[in-house]
C-alpha cells in the first residue's frame, strides 16, 4: 500500500490512500456525558479566556524525542516560560525536578487516575470535563484544580454544561489529543508565544514515548516517507502508528485555522517537526 499526498503548505487535511483516518473515541458517548454531569457537580472553577501576555508557554507532551531535549527545555524553564504537562510527561518532570504550572487531563478513562499523582504544591491541575470521576475525586481536596470543556456548541454534551452553567461556559479549541487541547487551553488562557516538546507523531528508535505507556505496545505500524516535494529519494521515513497520521492531521488543520493567534516552535526530530520545516510530500506504506 503506496500513496503520496502533499501535506505543506496548505497546512490542511491530512489524505492518505489506502488508510482510513475515521478515528474512534476510546471511551463510550454515553459514559462521557456521565462523567461530564459529575465533573460539573464537583464545582470547581472554570477556566476562561484571558487577555494575551507576554509570558511564554511550554507544552510537554511525552514522544521519543522529549528526552533528546530536555536541556533546550530545562533552558526555557529556566528563563521563565510556564510548563505545561499533559498525562505522563507529569511524572517526566517532576522525576528532573522541573515544576509544572498546570498538568493537563483530557481523556475520560478512569487509569488516568495515575496522571494526577503525586499531588504538587502550586500545580494547576486542568481536567477536561469529560475526564473520570476517579481523577476528580483524586483532585477534590487540591487548591488549584480548573475544569475546562472539549466541547463544542454543535455536540450533544452542550446541552449539559447549558444545563448546568446556564449557557455560561465557552469550549477550548483543538484536535483528538491533549497536545492540541493544551496549545488551546494555553492560548485561551493568554499565552501566544508556545514551545512544544515530544509531540512527535511517530516512533523514534522504535519507542513511542520518553517513557514506559503499555497501552501503545501493541500499536499497528507503518513507514512514512517525507520527502521534499518532486525529490523522495531525499526524504526521510518514519515510523507511525494510525494515530500518529490523525494526529499529525490534526496538528496541521488546527495550525492552519488558528495559527494566527499564537506563535508555535516544536522541538525535536520527529516528524511533525520535520514536516513543518519542510514543503513536503507524504508517501505510506504498512509493515
Amino acid at each position: 500500500m503506496i500513496a503520496a499526498v502533499e501535506v505543506i503548505p496548505e497546512l490542511d487535511r491530512l489524505d492518505v490512500e489506502g488508510l482510513n483516518m475515521i478515528g474512534n473515541l476510546n471511551t463510550a458517548h454515553d459514559v462521557i456525558y456521565d462523567n461530564i454531569r459529575y465533573a460539573v457537580r464537583q464545582q470547581h472553577p472554570q477556566v476562561w479566556a484571558q487577555q494575551p501576555h507576554g509570558e511564554q508557554a511550554i507544552i510537554v507532551c511525552g514522544g521519543p524525542s522529549l528526552n533528546d531535549t530536555e536541556h533546550e527545555l530545562v533552558d526555557l524553564w529556566h528563563a521563565g516560560a510556564k510548563v505545561f504537562t499533559c498525562n505522563g510527561s507529569y511524572q517526566w518532570c517532576l522525576q528532573r525536578n522541573i515544576k509544572p504550572y498546570a498538568q493537563v487531563v483530557i481523556d475520560a478513562r478512569a487509569f488516568n487516575k495515575r496522571f494526577v499523582e503525586p499531588n504538587r504544591e502550586n500545580v494547576r491541575y486542568l481536567l477536561a470535563s469529560q475526564s473520570h470521576p476517579e481523577i476528580w475525586d483524586a483532585v477534590k481536596d487540591r487548591p488549584l484544580v480548573g475544569i475546562w470543556h472539549a466541547v463544542d456548541k454543535t455536540d450533544p454534551a452542550a446541552a449539559i454544561l447549558d444545563d448546568y452553567y446556564s449557557k455560561a461556559w465557552q469550549g477550548i479549541s483543538g484536535g483528538t489529543t491533549v497536545g492540541t487541547r493544551t496549545i488551546g487551553l494555553a492560548r485561551a488562557m493568554g499565552f501566544l508565544r508556545m514551545h512544544v516538546f515530544g509531540m512527535d507523531c511517530c516512533f523514534l528508535d522504535d519507542h513511542g514515548h520518553a517513557y514506559a505507556q503499555p497501552e501503545n505496545d501493541a500499536d499497528q505500524r507503518l513507514l512514512v516517507n517525507v520527502y521534499p516535494e518532486g525529490r523522495p529519494d531525499d526524504g526521510r521515513v518514519f515510523t507511525v502508528a494510525p494515530w500518529h497520521l490523525k494526529h499529525m492531521e490534526d496538528t496541521l488543520r488546527f495550525i492552519k485555522h488558528g495559527g494566527d493567534y499564537f506563535a508555535l516552535s516544536v522541538h525535536g526530530d520527529g516528524l511533525l517537526a520535520y514536516a513543518l520545516s519542510q514543503h513536503t510530500m507524504m508517501e505510506t506504506k504498512e509493515i
